[in-house]
């Protein structure tokens, strides 16, 4: 399991890589917009290096997804199953099912 993530007071999403060996987890809390692309992808380096069979977002605590968010989510989908990794977002929050839906893309997230 990795160190909890420190944001710093400009930071408005604070991002959590956990992972057993077998399977992954990245915990997303508050807004993920473009500023918080680069921490979210770098949590997704770190458990897509760790070879899981699966990757999980728990994305309950999100309060404000835009579309940078949501291709970064597309982006580890992808990052997933070039790893050979199933990939699911886990409780999605409000905001997160509304831009999905909105764009098309429930089924290609997998959204529970």
């Amino acid at each position: 399991m990795s160190d909890q993530a420190d944001p710093s007071p400009c930071d408005v999403l604070y991002v959590e890589a956990k992972h057993d060996g077998t399977e992954a987890a990245i915990v997303l809390v508050g807004e993920f917009d473009m500023t918080g692309v680069d921490l979210f992808w770098g949590a997704v380096s770190e458990v897509v290096g760790t070879c899981p069979r699966a990757i999980a977002v728990e994305a309950r605590g999100l309060t404000f997804v835009d579309s940078s968010g949501l291709m970064a989510l597309v982006r580890a989908r992808d990052a997933a199953a070039e790893a050979g990794a199933t990939f699911r977002v886990r409780e999605p929050s409000p905001a997160l099912r509304r831009i999905v839906e909105l764009c098309g893309l429930k089924e290609l997230l997998s959204v529970e």
